[in-house]
């Protein structure tokens, strides 16, 4: 597993799903005016509507897919998993490959926003009054970036379904883009109460999903465990034919 996060982490994909991903983040960035005196806990609320902004709901389905999704079609056309099987079985390989996939689409979007946030809080807290910053006004950015990172994971696993089960990198990239915005849209012309299956919605959270958002964070891992579980059967059945 270590080996195969390692290659993710230090190939093109990853660099840049976390650059594209920071500047998503940083277009939506409000900046205040010099010399403006800020509230406490400003630097949290900034992050907080950067990571909502509309390029971040735009990108997320290309920064998601960017990293790994793609890996194991590059793989099986390059010969290495001829070389890697016969050194490890089969469901181990599926294994690490389902949890890099998703961890490539989530640690893309908490890389970007953790160095956002550190960034505001560099820029910004020393421009803050004096006040008490709550567990809550912290977790309401960080919930939002979690929020980002599940839906990667969604949505990096999808690629990797897709890669698997049609051998195409570019149906790879393509196809969870365009069922990402087929639920927008159509949210947007014909369903506008549908709120479960608006993207936006699912990284705000700004309606109501019961307290603590328990309704939203449960929507969000059902579809992780629907997608990663897809991509472990697809996988493994690709796998057991070489």
């Amino acid at each position: 597993m270590g080996s195969e996060l390692k290659r993710m982490l230090s190939g093109h994909g990853f660099l840049a799903s976390f650059f594209l991903g920071l500047l998503a983040i940083l277009s939506g960035t409000d900046w205040p005016a010099g010399g403006e005196s800020l509230p406490a806990g400003n630097f949290l609320l900034l992050a907080e509507r950067s990571f909502c902004c509309r390029a971040v709901s735009f990108l997320l389905p290309l920064v998601s897919v960017l990293p790994w999704s793609d890996s194991f079609l590059a793989e099986s056309k390059g010969g290495f998993l001829k070389a890697c099987l016969p050194r490890q079985d089969k469901r181990s390989y599926t294994e690490n490959k389902i949890l890099a996939v998703a961890l490539g689409g989530f640690l893309s979007w908490m890389a970007a926003g953790l160095l956002v946030l550190g960034l505001y809080f560099v820029l910004f807290f020393p421009m803050e009054q004096r006040g008490t910053v709550s567990f809550a006004m912290a977790w309401r950015p960080l919930s939002v970036l979690l929020r980002c990172g599940i839906l990667g994971a969604v949505l990096a696993s999808a690629g990797g379904c897709v890669s698997a089960l049609l051998c195409s990198a570019y149906l790879s990239f393509g196809l969870p883009f365009a069922g990402y915005y087929f639920c927008l849209i159509l949210q947007e012309r014909y369903f506008p109460y549908a709120l479960w299956l608006y993207p936006p919605q699912w990284i705000s959270g700004s309606a109501d999903w019961g307290p603590g958002k328990e309704g939203l964070w449960l929507l969000l891992f059902l579809f992780l465990a629907a997608a990663v579980g897809l991509h472990g059967g697809i996988l493994y059945g690709r796998v057991e034919e070489i």
